[in-house]
């Protein structure tokens, strides 16, 4: 079969032969439709992941939508090394292949849970939010941006604020539930009194962060330096992504003064359990049009051009066999 095969950590995988699979125990063969190409694919075999890729060669793609020998249309992962989902065929756990509604396309399906439960998740299980709190999202014009914006509306929050570095898409953002946008490509003192202005005075109730680094580092620095006060609901901050630096610089005083909780958000601080029983949800909102992700097309054969690519502008590329 054909597939997307990794020769070395830290190159792009290319389009070769690789042996056909065979399931074993517990394991289903299944026909690849599509494979979202993501950060963590990325992350994986460039070594840079605490999951990256040990033995090589490898196949890439850690999920990704497929049929199953008697037809049936599966989101499915869990694929035993060295096979991956951005290939022909894959052996998947058989505990995970959950069934897709018919009116939920291949490339959507297969795009949709990586960024979606991002932000769905943190939300309910870190973040805890309340109906009615406002909730600032941090890198809001990428993929798992633009969906938080729709997700927290979902989960009930009264107020999105979208703040972003691509000013073009930032003034897509109203249209998917951002209240105000916020252009992060701006001097440090005007970005401060932004997010003063934004958060009404006093502070936002949740943030989620996909970019850390230098933007949170001012955001902090302007929710701590101006007499806010701790409060019985302090500011929420939830650490997801790092596209703008893995560290920052945050004084003691800062935390002792502020009420700020910082947590962090990764496949182990949430059950698993809950992960499976926001599947049905999530393809329920997609269904129905309330969950939106632009995707793009892209053939196996072209694996390595797409790997290399960082120009997508906020469309998740997604291989398709």
């Amino acid at each position: 079969m054909k597939a997307a095969v990794l020769h070395a950590l830290g190159e792009p995988p290319r389009f070769e032969d690789f042996p056909d699979p065979q399931p074993g125990q517990d394991e289903v063969l299944v026909h690849v439709r599509a494979a979202s190409l993501k950060n963590v694919d990325k992350a994986m075999a460039s070594g840079s992941h605490y999951d990256s890729h040990r033995e090589l060669p490898v196949i890439c793609g850690i999920d990704g939508t497929a049929v199953l020998e008697d037809g049936t249309r599966v989101f499915c992962g869990g694929c035993r090394p060295p096979y991956g989902m951005m290939a022909e065929q894959a052996v998947v756990s058989r505990h995970f292949c959950l069934p897709l509604p018919d009116d939920v396309d291949d490339n959507t399906a297969a795009a949709l849970p990586n960024p979606a439960l991002s932000s769905w998740l943190p939300l309910i299980w870190r973040a805890k939010l309340k109906p009615g709190e406002t909730v600032l999202i941090l890198g809001a014009t990428g993929v798992a941006g633009k969906l938080a914006i729709q997700i927290a509306r979902h989960l009930g929050a009264a107020r999105v604020v979208a703040a972003g570095r691509d000013r073009r898409i930032l003034e897509t953002l109203p249209s998917l539930g951002a209240d105000a946008t916020i252009s992060l490509d701006q001097p440090d003192q005007e970005l401060a009194a932004n997010f003063i202005r934004e958060a009404s005075g006093k502070r936002f109730d949740v943030v989620l962060d996909y970019v850390w680094g230098h933007p949170t580092e001012v955001l902090l620095d302007a929710m701590t330096g101006h007499d806010v006060t701790a409060e019985s609901d302090p500011l929420r901050l939830i650490e997801i992504g790092e596209m703008a630096g893995p560290t920052i610089s945050l004084s003691a005083a800062a935390l002792r003064s502020s009420g700020i909780e910082i947590y962090g958000s990764g496949g182990g601080s949430i059950p698993r359990m809950a992960i499976f029983e926001t599947f049905p949800q999530m393809w329920s909102l997609a269904a129905s049009g309330k969950l939106h992700i632009d995707t793009i097309p892209v053939p196996l054969a072209e694996i390595e051009y797409a790997w290399q690519r960082n120009d997508w502008l906020g469309r998740r590329p997604v291989i398709v066999p």
